[in-house]
């Protein structure tokens, strides 16, 4: 075996990242990338590692499991996908930004729209904000955040098309960059 992605979910706290990259590093793993989060108290994380050949999946769960005990933290370990890349098409990077009301349906119909144009989401933040002017009757006011791969086939002037159909449905502001530009014009 060479790769695994272990996840973590649980109550946070402080420490969780050390100490399951400890785990890891005392297995002889190699951290090959890291995303965490916090919401509403929880922490979730993704591990992508590799494991050294001398390693077993077992093995390295009875270490997570021990480290983890009695700390209100669930794993989960597994290898890549047979085949590698899960989404392995040709494509480019954008960013997606939605600015408005939040509804119930905002982010299933967004992505539903992004989906149907086989456009693969690769990250995605989502927060309602306290302080803007968006807010209305029906929720709170919601900046949403999403970094999508668009395959390269793609007609970007029908997709654009669409996604401000689903913007105008649901009563928000989209935004759709390359990803140079976004960083580009965002870069402080």
């Amino acid at each position: 075996m060479n790769q695994a992605l272990v996840a973590i979910v649980g109550q946070d706290r402080p420490g969780i990242v050390h100490q399951v990259s400890h785990v890891l590093a005392q297995k002889g793993c190699r951290l090959l990338s890291v995303s965490q989060t916090t919401l509403l108290g929880q922490f979730a994380g993704l591990f992508a590692t590799w494991v050294p050949g001398t390693v077993s999946l077992d093995e390295l769960s009875g270490a997570l499991s021990e480290s983890l005990e009695g700390n209100r933290l669930s794993y989960w370990i597994a290898p890549p996908p047979v085949g590698g890349e899960s989404h392995p098409v040709a494509s480019e990077p954008y960013v997606l930004t939605i600015l408005g009301p939040d509804g119930p349906q905002v982010i299933p119909e967004v992505t539903k729209t992004v989906a149907s144009f086989e456009a693969n989401i690769e990250n995605l933040r989502a927060v309602t904000i306290d302080s803007a002017g968006w807010a209305s009757a029906d929720g709170q006011p919601l900046a949403l955040v999403l970094e999508i791969s668009v395959p390269a086939n793609v007609q970007k002037g029908a997709f654009r098309q669409a996604l401000s159909l689903t913007a105008e449905e649901m009563g928000v502001e989209i935004s759709l960059q390359h990803r140079n530009i976004f960083e580009a014009i965002h870069r402080v």
